[in-house]
């Protein structure tokens, strides 16, 4: 390469850079600077066969700003859960909300099915369900490469490959963290490669293999997810955000056997992948949930299901923004890359009287610190209604506001260093 072809690659180096962080400015990526989202729903990308040899049609979710003028936007590529049974699909809500909100961002989001399992007992089959693990990585990879497809084809989602990150949740997450590390069959137990080249035939190892071909993430994002063997963790220049529940009994948050079934292949979660990343120099968040379950930011005891409160709003308002916070950096915007660890201590608010007609208090949490605390209350859908300081000395709190009849949440906050306590309650009001 002769000098001028080293200014002018330096020189168009230096302007692409320019131009992408011109994109950070008036806090996009950080918040919300689009208030609508325009939604193209089953975006056929594959047929596959399902393990019942029926055939199936793969679609994807796009979710893009909408009136947004900008040519390249980057790709959020989100997984949903559901143990890898038949049981939710592309428009799974955690999904749904994730998409929308990080398309407010600026981001290009997409949501993608992929082949799970029909029969709900194969939940207890090792087979079965390390055959479903494979079919979801050779689906996903085949989802990016329809989207890539279309990118070289007019690029009519306006995507910049350049920027892309990929996450999931529950299962979703487990899928993330194989697609980052997994990259040869013969990284996994003999057993197991016959019964991926079974389902998938012999090509599975060559896909594996040239999985970051046409894109390569960033970062991946695993919410509840865990991988199969501790010694995949290796710098492969994808930076990693783990979030985890202590007391996820689905998906361990350690090393065990998920849902507790002897027969299923062992897993490791947040807790124990992330001193391992560390150690192997990836940038590396982990959000900490301590006494939460499996998927922090859901409800999943039987009085929230059946009234159909499945989402903590607050905990997934923490979620998204600690997410946005980490990948803002991988954007070629400034902002501090170190790698951290955020533990968050969740319990119970005593509020009475509840229901109310608006006027209630509140008992302050014992505490053996001053650390001034951050008072939030919002509605079911997420709107925000109260916001303030509130001082941790205070034995009890009164509230005398003018809420209309329905359901509410208050979130207490106490910050020392990484650790966050959390504080919540659920509360209604009648007129």
């Amino acid at each position: 390469m002769n000098y001028l072809n080293i200014f002018l690659f330096t020189a168009f180096s230096l302007l692409g850079s320019v131009l992408k962080a011109d994109d950070c400015n008036n806090g996009r990526y950080q918040k919300p600077v689009f208030s609508r989202v325009q939604v193209i729903n089953n975006i056929y990308y594959a047929t596959k066969i399902q393990s019942d040899n029926k055939p199936i049609h793969l679609r994807y979710d796009i979710y893009q700003p909408a009136g947004d003028t900008l040519s390249e936007r980057p790709i959020m590529l989100l997984i949903h859960g559901g143990a890898y049974l038949k049981l939710l699909d592309q428009s799974s809500p955690d999904i749904v909300l994730m998409c929308n909100y990080f398309a407010k961002l600026g981001y290009v989001a997409v949501s993608i099915n992929y082949r799970q399992e029909p029969n709900p007992l194969s939940l207890l089959s090792g087979e079965k369900m390390v055959k479903a693990v494979g079919r979801a990585l050779i689906d996903t990879k085949e989802a990016v490469d329809h989207l890539m497809l279309t990118y070289q084809n007019g690029n009519p989602y306006r995507i910049d490959t350049s920027r892309a990150f990929i996450g999931g949740v529950s299962a979703g997450g487990v899928s993330s963290l194989f697609i980052t590390f997994l990259d040869s069959l013969s990284m996994l137990p003999p057993q197991f490669q016959e019964w991926i080249i079974e389902s998938n035939g012999i090509e599975a190892d060559s896909i594996l293999k040239h999985k970051f071909d046409l894109v390569k993430p960033k970062a991946a994002i695993s919410i509840s997810g865990a991988i199969s063997d501790l010694s995949w963790i290796r710098n492969v220049g994808i930076d990693l955000f783990l979030n985890h529940g202590s007391a996820d009994e689905l998906v361990p948050y350690r090393t065990g056997k998920p849902f507790g079934l002897p027969d299923l292949p062992t897993l490791s979660g947040g807790k124990d992948i992330y001193p391992l990343a560390v150690q192997a120099g990836i940038r590396t968040f982990f959000e900490d949930w301590e006494g939460r379950g499996h998927v922090p930011f859901m409800n999943l005891d039987f009085g929230s299901i059946i009234t159909l409160q499945l989402i903590n709003q607050p905990i997934l308002d923490s979620t998204l923004h600690n997410i946005t916070r980490f990948i803002y950096p991988l954007l070629g915007c400034e902002e501090d890359k170190a790698t951290s660890i955020r533990q968050n201590k969740i319990a119970d608010l005593k509020l009475f009287p509840n229901p109310s007609n608006g006027i209630f208090n509140i008992d302050m949490p014992k505490r053996n610190n001053n650390n001034e605390g951050y008072l939030q209350l919002f509605d079911l859908n997420g709107k925000l209604y109260v916001e303030r300081k509130i001082n941790p000395q205070e034995s009890v709190l009164h509230f005398d506001e003018n809420l209309s009849s329905g359901q509410y949440f208050i979130k207490l906050s106490f910050k020392e260093k990484n650790i966050i306590d959390y504080y919540t309650a659920s509360f209604s009001v009648v007129k």
